[in-house]
């Protein structure tokens, strides 16, 4: 017997437009009283509510893994924006798997596997693809690109039964710089015998290396305070990289990471869990982004402080609103969880915070 109900519902966005009538009404403002500065100064509200969730620290949903690579003699490795914190990283460390290269629009395709970043296969043609055909079928779980020109492209990672007939896999779209390495994870890989990158873009494909590779291995690392970074009496020593201190810079957050990445080390990348900032809300049109079950509980937190900050607002509700505030985010809170099991670090050693 089939259920009755489309589920559409969970689907419909949550607008800030939306947010701020219920929010008003149960402020008790008249809908005839939301005039622009009313609206502007909700605004305002949400996007300071969307600060006072990260201070919390639970939003679930903003949670995302990244994978930033480990550049030769840099022990600087930069937090891609809109990050707010690193929480868990792992140093990972792959087998780089060869085969004969090819490439389809010019350019010498040996020099992207030649473990020499001073040389490319720089293409004469665009859209073009480069690769390699193995011996035999092999399963490529990671593709790392390091460009030798900066280029807005799209990239497809495909791979090839017969060496004929290409299948996409994965694509990505971005900006990229000169000597910038970008790390692709390929879930679902099968066992071909040709993988290729295959590039849309208005810029001759430049690659300095191209890394096919798969059996993964992960170690963690762990965080260092300042005063342990501040302690180390060589903070350049080469090798791969152990440990780590996290800096939170206003704008540009960075990671300062111990040993610094060496030849040995130049193909490795960093695995990072983030948790990153909540997108602003600068029109009434835009859509939240919270998740549904934050709904009445963001609905509540805006009532209650557009009740103590707007003239038109009537203030005998303060005391109900601030009860159902507390009510409602008690509840979201309870249900952001991913229901495994908790384990507690006391994190006891030389060095007590």
């Amino acid at each position: 017997m089939s259920l009755s109900g489309s589920n559409t519902g969970a689907l419909r966005p949550y607008t800030a437009r939306e947010l701020i009538e219920e929010a008003t009404s149960r402020a008790g403002i008249k809908p005839t009283q939301l005039t622009s500065e009313v609206v502007e100064k909700s605004l305002d509200q949400i996007n300071l509510i969307f600060t006072q969730l990260l201070n919390r620290g639970i939003q679930l949903w903003k949670r995302q893994r990244m994978i930033l690579p480990c550049y030769e003699n840099e022990a600087r490795v930069p937090l891609p924006q809109g990050v707010n914190v690193v929480d868990k990283l792992t140093r990972r460390t792959l087998q780089r798997q060869t085969g004969t290269p090819f490439t389809s629009e010019g350019g010498d395709a040996t020099l992207a596997f030649d473990d020499d970043f001073a040389t490319a296969c720089e293409q004469t043609g665009l859209d073009g693809n480069l690769g390699c055909i193995f011996d035999s079928a092999v399963q490529i779980t990671t593709v790392g690109i390091k460009f030798g020109t900066a280029m807005s492209l799209t990239v497809f990672v495909e791979y090839s039964l017969d060496g004929a007939t290409w299948v996409s896999l994965d694509a990505s779209v971005s900006e990229v710089s000169a000597q910038q390495w970008v790390w692709l994870d390929l879930d679902g890989a099968p066992s071909a015998v040709g993988w290729r990158i295959r590039v849309v873009s208005t810029t001759y494909l430049s690659v300095e290396e191209l890394y096919f590779g798969n059996t993964p291995s992960e170690i963690v690392l762990d965080p260092w305070n300042l005063d342990s970074y501040n302690a180390m009496p060589n903070k350049t020593s080469p090798g791969s990289v152990v440990n780590y201190y996290q800096q939170r810079d206003l704008d540009s957050p960075y990671l300062l990471v111990w040993p610094v990445p060496n030849t040995s080390a130049k193909y490795d990348q960093l695995t990072v869990w983030v948790k990153e900032y909540l997108d602003d809300v600068t029109a009434p049109t835009q859509s939240l982004d919270v998740p549904r079950r934050w709904y009445d509980a963001i609905t509540a937190m805006l009532a209650r402080r557009l009740c103590r900050s707007l003239p038109e607002a009537d203030i005998k509700r303060y005391d109900m609103l601030r009860g159902e505030e507390q009510e409602a985010v008690e509840l979201a809170e309870g249900e952001e969880r991913d229901n495994s099991p908790t384990q507690y670090d006391m994190g006891l050693s030389a060095y007590t915070a």
